[in-house]
């Protein structure tokens, strides 16, 4: 791959950070995954939660790539902690298996939805706080659950 474009760019990221979150989960069992032990929250609704932020971020960018403008700005923190917190719980009880499948399917769309869209459209500026890729919350993600592996010693 070229890099040099915005599109290169975000593609390259949105790689590093996937490969971030599959290297902090590597080795992990499903019990040690389940465990509520990052803030009330498991290893796997970490990785639900990134998904639906993808799945948010599709719609986002495809919106975008069409003409249009943002249609979720991320401003209301309350209402962000609401769709948080109810989004875990309803996905919760999918098994691991489907979490990890579903975040994949996920990360396609947006790559998908980054290689249809012109270039112009991929300015940053244009999508507000979602962000089309999502890689600095994917590392994010990842850091949390790599310093929680290490206080545990796993």
């Amino acid at each position: 791959m070229r890099v040099g474009t915005t599109r290169d760019q975000l593609l390259l990221e949105m790689d590093a950070a996937g490969d971030r979150v599959s290297e902090a989960i590597a080795g992990l069992s499903d019990e040690q995954m389940s465990r509520p032990d990052l803030d009330g929250w498991s290893i796997k609704d970490h990785l639900t939660h990134l998904t639906l932020w993808h799945e948010l971020r599709f719609f986002e960018l495809s919106r975008i790539a069409r003409g249009g403008r943002a249609g979720f700005p991320v401003t209301d923190e309350s209402g962000v902690e609401h769709i948080n917190q109810q989004f875990a719980a309803n996905r919760r009880p999918l098994p691991f298996a489907q979490v990890l499948a579903d975040l994949d399917f996920a990360r396609e769309m947006i790559r998908q939805a980054i290689a249809n869209c012109p270039e112009e459209r991929l300015d940053p500026r244009l999508f507000e706080e979602l962000g089309p890729h999502g890689a600095g919350h994917d590392t994010a993600h990842a850091e949390m659950i790599t310093a929680w592996r290490r206080r545990e010693g796993i």
